[in-house]
């Protein structure tokens, strides 16, 4: 509404000011009138001393008047003189039209006076007046009408910035505005435009390194949990879902629908309650059975920041406790299978200095029996200083003829294979000669050849074939025996160290229980895989791959 009447108020207030103008002007031009008809009526009067009054009154351009005549003008000083405007002590006065003025004098009290005729501004030159009225007109309300037109132009454009000002606040694209440079709100449109660019850039940064956060976050192989100040989750990794058994929901939720093993709860209660840090190594329960050093932090970020946020990050340290127990079980069984071969060493080698030495048959036996032992004495410490060197052993490669090479590891087991009359086959399929680490690779096939010794048949055989995949640069090789096979139950542990399948065999091959533990941890460090077929009484077939 205001928008509207401004125009229309401010030609009224144009045209009053033309008006008031006006008037001031024509009562300028009155004095002057006024001026000039007291000069005259003085000449007149000087004049009547030696001229008749209708005389003088021609000389000074005046009009003699009879106020008892008819005429228009001696009504009007009639009526003047009844209003008493003309007295002795008033002899001037003056009657004002729309278009005249007109002046009266009264003399000596009588029935006569002396008047003139004079046009009020306006009506000096009317035509004049006339157009310099239009042409006020023209420039005012062209003026008026030009700086509304403008100020609403200003007006629209600055609602417009207004509203990009509101969408950029609410991440929303803004409305194009195109000014030309010399409008005054080209400056205001161009850093509206610039703060836009600059408020996406950053939206566009935040949100980039929100989601390399949460990237990072979600990659990280310990647990993550943040909590707010009422104990809700805002956010996880998969690893914490992984390590709590737990399929977490992305929503807002209390974190005790995720936790439940007592411990870790009571942590993230008492962190909540206390403003304090806590760090515990627990066991988690549910199917994981995990051990993990849980870490409930309390996050200050400032001292203003009153809504404070918990920090659970768990460690796994399950593997950690395995390998823990791995060695201590490891130092245990090499405890246990030395013991045995030194206490028959010590025992035999006792009896001898008893006197059993004295008898050639019983010496003799003994004499074995105690070789023997110290054979498997010195096997088992071999295979423990090849586990102890796999990872120490350089990764250097050499080009090695395959068939030479096995042949000359058969050759070294030639005597066991003679004495279980086993026959050996071999394939090659592909370029025999490969770079490969050649000592890490003897380590596995002696091993995997010396168990398909030690586990075959009498009369059985050994198969061994040798695949070099030129394309995929990988070697493949398969041993397989005819023996006396594994159990699917044993095939789950075959590797782990001085597991035995047939226990009574291996003491009477000699078998560490290392061989297999060896051919895996081997493998491992070529990057390589192994898998195994075998069924009892059929034989079993090892397969291993390693990338040149």
């Amino acid at each position: 509404m205001k928008k509207r009447f401004g125009p229309v108020i401010a030609i009224s207030i144009s045209i009053l000011l033309f008006i008031a103008l006006s008037l001031f002007a024509d009562n300028i031009l009155s004095n002057s009138q006024q001026n000039s008809f007291s000069e005259e009526v003085e000449s007149f009067t000087e004049l009547r001393k030696n001229h008749t009054k209708e005389d003088a009154a021609d000389v000074t351009s005046l009009k003699y008047v009879n106020i008892n005549d008819d005429s228009k003008i001696s009504k009007q000083a009639s009526d003047q003189i009844h209003r008493g405007n003309l007295s002795m002590s008033e002899q001037y006065a003056t009657d004002v039209s729309f278009g005249y003025r007109t002046m009266f004098y009264r003399f000596n009290n009588g029935n006569y006076v002396v008047a003139k005729k004079y046009s009020r501004l306006w009506y000096q030159n009317w035509v004049s007046f006339a157009l310099l009225t239009i042409m006020y007109f023209i420039i005012t309300d062209s003026t008026i009408l030009l700086y509304y037109r403008k100020r609403q132009n200003i007006q629209n454009d600055i609602d417009r910035v207004t509203a990009n000002l509101r969408r950029v606040r609410k991440n929303k694209d803004i409305t194009s505005l195109i000014l030309s440079p010399d409008d005054d709100l080209y400056n205001l449109v161009e850093q509206t435009n610039k703060i836009n660019q600059d408020i996406s850039e950053l939206r566009d940064n935040a949100k980039l390194r929100e989601r390399r956060f949460k990237s990072l976050i979600g990659h990280l192989p310990i647990g993550v949990m943040l909590l707010n100040s009422q104990g809700e989750v805002l956010m996880h990794n998969q690893s914490m879902a992984q390590l709590l058994d737990q399929n977490i929901s992305d929503d807002i939720h209390p974190f005790i629908e995720d936790v439940k093993t007592y411990g870790l709860s009571r942590m993230i209660e008492h962190a909540l309650r206390k403003n304090k840090n806590y760090r515990r190594e627990i066991q988690l329960v549910g199917n994981s059975q995990r051990y993990v050093d849980a870490n409930v932090i309390h996050l200050v970020h400032s001292q203003e920041d009153y809504d404070k946020q918990i920090l659970v990050i768990l460690y796994d340290l399950t593997a950690s406790r395995r390998m823990e127990q791995m060695q201590v079980d490891f130092v245990n069984n090499v405890s246990h299978e030395l013991k045995t071969p030194i206490t028959s060493i010590e025992g035999f080698s006792e009896t001898l200095l008893d006197g059993a030495q004295d008898d050639p048959q019983k010496r003799e036996h003994f004499l074995n029996i105690i070789h023997d032992e110290s054979v498997r004495l010195t096997d088992l410490i071999q295979d423990i200083l090849s586990l102890s060197k796999i990872k120490k052993d350089d990764d250097e490669t050499q080009l090695v003829d395959m068939e030479k090479d096995i042949d000359g590891l058969l050759k070294s087991l030639a005597v066991s294979i003679d004495k279980h009359h086993l026959k050996v086959n071999k394939q090659f399929f592909g370029n025999k000669e490969v770079s490969i680490n050649k000592s890490k690779v003897n380590l596995i096939l002696n091993n995997l050849i010396k168990n398909a010794i030690s586990y075959n048949t009498e009369n059985g055989s050994i198969d061994i074939e040798v695949h070099h995949d030129e394309v995929e640069n990988r070697l493949r090789v398969i041993v397989g025996d005819s023996g006396i096979g594994i159990s699917q139950k044993d095939q789950e542990r075959i590797f782990e160290r001085f597991y035995r399948v047939d226990r009574s065999r291996s003491l009477e091959t000699g078998g560490t229980g290392l061989g297999l533990a060896i051919v895996k941890e081997t493998l491992d460090s070529l990057d390589g895989n192994l898998q195994v077929e075998s069924n009892l009484g059929l034989g079993t077939k090892f397969t291993f791959e390693i990338p040149l």
